[in-house]
């Protein structure tokens, strides 16, 4: 099996047709037709069903694309750090908001001071996202909050925090020493998107207390948010890391939950096949070493 034979597969894979992929590799249709064959006879597997004129991807397709994108990928790697031996090389970087917000700048800055001709590229998304970046090898290594799903990711857990209930200081939970979950199901709560650490946890949560929570807004800014929340527009289930600020300046008031553990872990994910350069373990072990104090609220 050659590497040909492997990058006609995964364009097969991604344009979902071999008609489309004998365009975008500019050779014929036969040819992409008789690699996808010869593939699936040297395996002894079908990596796709035929119905009706049209390709639908089998387990087997999908677990050997997980394969062929990094091995590809990582040959392509290869050739590149070999010709350019010397020359500064790009690490790729995926965060989750909070992190993003909070952490990766100072991550990025030490590891520049380690490697001063190392680029580093930043991608800031939701966990959901991240990790399927992570997957397609969009990034070397992804920094997320929430839990990832997927044989194919290793994650390794490294540091954490907990999500607060915040409030106007003029909303009558500004005076309340906790509050019972059960209340959010009649106020006005204001919370991230679905796909983000924060919002699965909240939605988890809520769940298991039998709570159904319909959110009046929703939104992938933070800021956005707290600032409905000083407008007195409703209260927000938010990462304390991104509120602290607005807490210590009193514009906001954290109020604790009865009997709901929001803390959380943040975990540093790859791909299971990825190649680990020194670059990478470096920018690895700087994350795991690097530690904040827990959180506490009262």
């Amino acid at each position: 099996m050659t590497l040909r034979h492997l990058k006609i597969f995964l364009s097969i894979y991604e344009t979902g047709s071999t008609t489309a992929a004998a365009e975008q590799l500019f050779i014929s249709q036969p040819t992409v037709s008789v690699a996808l064959r010869e593939l699936e006879e040297h395996y002894g597997v079908r990596m796709f069903e035929r119905y009706a004129k049209h390709l639908y991807v089998t387990p087997a397709g999908q677990q050997m694309y997980q394969y062929a994108k990094h091995l590809v990928n990582l040959m392509e790697e290869a050739e590149d750090a070999i010709r350019s031996q010397g020359e500064a090389g790009t690490l790729r970087v995926g965060s989750s908001i909070t992190i993003a917000t909070r952490f990766l700048p100072e991550y990025v800055r030490r590891f520049k001071e380690l490697y001063p001709q190392m680029q580093v590229q930043v991608k800031v998304d939701n966990t959901d996202t991240i990790a399927r970046m992570v997957l397609d090898n969009q990034i070397d290594l992804g920094l997320v909050e929430g839990q990832v799903h997927s044989p194919y990711i290793q994650a390794q857990p490294y540091s954490g925090d907990r999500l607060v209930l915040v409030c106007s200081p003029r909303h009558p939970y500004a005076g309340f020493c906790r509050v019972a979950p059960e209340v959010l199901a009649v106020e006005d709560v204001l919370l991230r998107e679905k796909g983000s650490a924060g919002r699965d946890l909240f939605d988890s949560l809520m769940e298991r207390r039998g709570v159904r929570i319909e959110p009046a807004w929703e939104s992938v800014s933070t800021q956005a948010l707290v600032r409905a929340v000083q407008a007195d527009l409703g209260v927000a289930v938010l990462p304390y890391y991104l509120v602290q600020e607005a807490i210590e300046q009193g514009t906001v008031t954290a109020v604790p939950l009865e009997g709901v553990d929001f803390c959380r872990r943040y975990s540093l994910i790859v791909h299971k096949s990825k190649f680990h350069s020194a670059a990478l373990d470096a920018f690895l072990e700087l994350c795991r070493s690097y530690r904040e104090a827990d959180v506490e609220i009262q």
